[in-house]
This record gives C-alpha cells, structure tokens and sequence, in this order.
C-alpha cells in the first residue's frame, strides 16, 4: 500500500507534482496577462493624441484649465543677493522673501512654444510669497542683473518632473507668442525716436501698439553708474565713454482694441494673461516677467526686469528701478510660473478640468517702497511713487 506503483508515497509525489504544475501554470498565466495588460497600455498611450497636435487641432485653447500639479511640495528663500531688497519696514519677516509650493494652484494652457514643439502652461493667478504680503519685491541695480534667475528659481518650486521639462518664469515672449508675435525695429543711431512696434497680425505694420526706447543706446559720463558698478561696496561710477545698447519696449493690453485691429485673441486668454493687473482691481495681479532691459534718453539710462501693469505689457527698462544718474527704487508684484511641458505628453496623461473657478486675490495690490540716500542719511518717502538714489 505505501510502496506500489499507487501506492500512498507515489500518490503524494503525483499530488506534489500537480500542485507545483498548476502554481506554475497559473503564475505564467498572471504573467502573461500582465504582460498583455502593460503591452495594450503601452499601445493606448503611444497612439494617443499629444498635447500638442490636441492645441493645433483646436480641440485644446489657450486659457484652458487643466490638471498639472507639480511633483512635490517645496520652498525657496531669495535674500538681499538675489532681489537688492534692503528696506524691511513693510515687511515683519525682515528682507529674505520665501515662496512655498501651493498645490491648490490652478493651471491654464498658454499656448505653444516658439519652436511649436511643446505645449506651455501658467498658473491661474500669480503666486504668492508666503506672509501677509505676497509680492516679491526688487529693488535697484539687482533688479536688473539678477531678475531672470531670481524669478526662475521661484517659478521652478512647480516643477514636475515627469511632465515637463522646465519650469520658469513668465517673459514677455510668451505674451507675444499668445498675441500672435510682435515686432520691434529700434531707431538707429542720430535717428532717434524712429523705432516702432507692431503686432505681426497688422499687415500694414504702422499701427501704434506701443512704445520703444527713443535713443538706440546711452554713453556713460563721467559721474554715472552703471547696473554692475552701483551694486559694489561701496558703489563706484561707471567707466566714462563706455555705451550700453538700449532694447527697451512697451506695449499696451486693451481687448476692445486688439478687436478693432483684428488681432486674434480670445476672451478666455485675455482674462488669463490680463485679469487683475489693471487699476480697475487695484494692479492685484501685476506680476514680473524675466525680461530685463534698458531704456535710453538724451540724459540717462533705465534699467528693470519686465512687468505686466496698468495697461502695458513692459521689456525692462521702460519700468526701470535703476538709472543712470544713480536713482533708484523697490516695488513689490507678484510672480508668474510659466511650465514647458514634454513635447510628448498626451491628452490621457493631462486633461482639461471644465468649469474651473479661479480664486480671488483678497489682499490689497502692489507695495512700493522708495528709499533716498542723502548725506549719509536714510530718508524713507514710505508707500508710494517716488525716487531714491545713491550718492553724497
């Protein structure tokens, strides 16, 4: 009975055995399905519609809502190095501004890259500082050297690595580029005052849509400082006979005009680039763009990073913090990430969220602080307009 050919050991090696075949049987079974699942999937994604050829194909629009989130939660400090702030009276927390990863920001669709390879993205609202008061505030000659990092740096806490391949700032190229371009022909040297401006839409290329540096460059003299020479310790003047190019601009933000020029733009991508930043709501949402740039008169150099405010859409100089004679001043706005997506990104990968609603800013709008050096003293013209300036 136990040693047979069925007898109880061969029984119970045949049961072994079939115990072990069907286990296998069914964990090759399991793998082949999920092999099979993975393979479908792969195919489904790989032949799904891109982000990208979605938007040409006008099933996506600029000022869409959809679903980014970024990867995680971080935070980024930017002290007197990076922004020139020195003045902390309005602010509690002293001069290093913090901004920290809100993940209930919304997320629209801004429209293609230059190139037309990748599909841009731009948070609802302007982000905010952490604190009470949610502008970040530049201020003089760093304004303007260090703006472009310094906004990058921020904007880059809502970076998702899986989706995107950059996270930065606003500029004002990305504005053009949902405006359909614009073109700038500064005024050449002893022809000052001759530039113009123009939005690639206006075939007739004369149409008034802005402004532009009236002289093509600035020479220093002999007690003017440039941007680099007025940020040392202590500040030094720039070097006699040497120019700097000037390549400052400006232009205006009016739907009703954009209309009667026939330049295409929608409501939707208006209200997402413009809501907010005009004195109607206080300049709430005025926000900087990483443009720096210089603007020049007969008399004087302005330089600035670039802003969206109260009714124009500027390139650096023209809302300068920093001039040539030494006269400079701080001003708080608000920060706008710009997210590139992976040119391959597909609409099951990020889809849009219909009937999104945009929070509301609550806070009162810009902060301005203007200093004055004279005679060794500190003289602070507090909230306002105004200028300051380095020297005796």
């Amino acid at each position: 009975m136990a040693f047979g050919d069925n007898g109880l050991i061969k029984q119970a090696e045949l049961a072994r055995d079939m115990a072990a075949n069907s286990t296998q049987y069914e964990t090759e079974s399991m793998a082949n399905l999920t092999a099979y699942m993975n393979e479908m999937m792969e195919e489904e994604v790989s032949t799904a519609k891109t982000l990208v050829q979605a938007f040409k194909d006008g099933e996506i629009e600029a000022g869409d809502y959809v679903n980014y989130k970024p990867s995680e939660v971080k935070s980024v400090t930017v002290g007197t190095d990076k922004t020139g702030y020195t003045n902390s009276r309005s602010m509690s927390d002293g001069t290093d501004q913090t901004f920290t990863t809100d993940m209930n920001t919304t997320w629209q669709v801004l429209g293609l890259s230059e190139d037309g390879q990748h599909l841009l993205l731009t948070s609802g609202s302007p982000i905010k500082k952490d604190g009470e008061d949610p502008y970040l505030v530049l201020q003089g000659a760093e304004s303007y050297l260090y703006c472009v990092n310094t906004l990058n740096e921020i904007a880059g806490i809502y970076h998702n690595s899986t989706l995107a391949e950059e996270t930065r700032s606003m500029t004002i190229k990305d504005i053009e580029n949902v405006l359909g371009g614009v073109t700038v022909t500064y005024p050449e040297e002893g022809a000052h005052g001759t530039g113009t401006i123009y939005f690639n839409a206006d075939e007739s290329r004369n149409t008034e849509i802005g402004a532009l540096t009236n002289y093509p460059s600035y020479t220093y003299q002999s007690d003017d400082y440039s941007p680099e020479s007025a940020i040392q310790d202590p500040p030094q003047t720039a070097t006699a006979g040497t120019k700097v190019n000037a390549d400052g601009y400006a232009f205006m933000y009016d739907y009703a005009r954009y209309q009667e020029l026939g330049i295409d733009i929608s409501q939707k991508a208006y209200n997402m680039l413009f809501a907010g930043t005009t004195n109607e709501e206080n300049y709430a949402k005025s926000y900087w763009l990483a443009s720096p740039g210089v603007d020049a008169i007969s008399s004087a150099a302005y330089f600035g990073p670039g802003l969206v405010y109260d009714g124009g859409v500027n390139s650096g100089g023209y809302g300068g913090l920093f001039d040539s004679v030494g006269r400079w001043g701080a001003v708080g706005f608000a920060v706008r990430p710009v997210v590139v997506l992976k040119s391959n990104i597909n609409v099951n990968q990020l889809q849009v969220i219909a009937d999104q609603t945009e929070e509301v800013w609550s806070t009162y709008g810009r902060t301005n602080i203007w200093l004055r050096f004279y005679s060794g003293i500190n003289q602070n013209y507090g909230d306002g307009v105004g200028f300051g300036s380095i020297g005796t």
